[in-house]
């Protein structure tokens, strides 16, 4: 008879964790979110509405913005509020308090500016 579990065990590595997308639930749906498309997000209570590049009506997911801030690739994305997060790539101005991307106008609060800023001058 044939000895199981002679080879060494490799560890476990999840082949299927995503670098460019995430899939989140809404209205009854697993939809599936390119982080390349996602503008800001905006968090409200236990919801957050996700605004994506080309789509009129945000896409709407029961999470907190706190657990999905961990989803988001830190090179990416930056919290600029405590109820917004921006992409970096789609920002296209900043003045003292607030951010615009495309016909959306985004606040800084006072707590995120000094680190919204820092990033900023590494990208200047």
């Amino acid at each position: 008879m044939r000895e199981l579990n002679t080879l060494p065990m490799k560890e476990e590595t999840n082949i299927f964790s995503a670098k460019d997308f995430v899939f989140i639930k809404s209205e009854y749906k697993i939809v599936k979110i390119n982080f390349d498309d996602i503008l800001f997000c905006k968090g409200m209570k236990d919801y957050i509405q996700i605004y994506l590049n080309g789509k009129s009506q945000p896409v709407v997911t029961l999470k907190s913005l706190n657990a999905f801030e961990t989803k988001l690739p830190p090179h990416k994305f930056v919290r600029v509020h405590r109820s917004y997060i921006v992409s970096l790539r789609h920002i296209d101005s900043i003045s003292k308090n607030e951010i615009s991307i495309g016909k959306q106008i985004v606040p800084i609060g006072s707590m995120f500016k000094a680190d919204f800023f820092t990033i900023v001058d590494l990208n200047s």
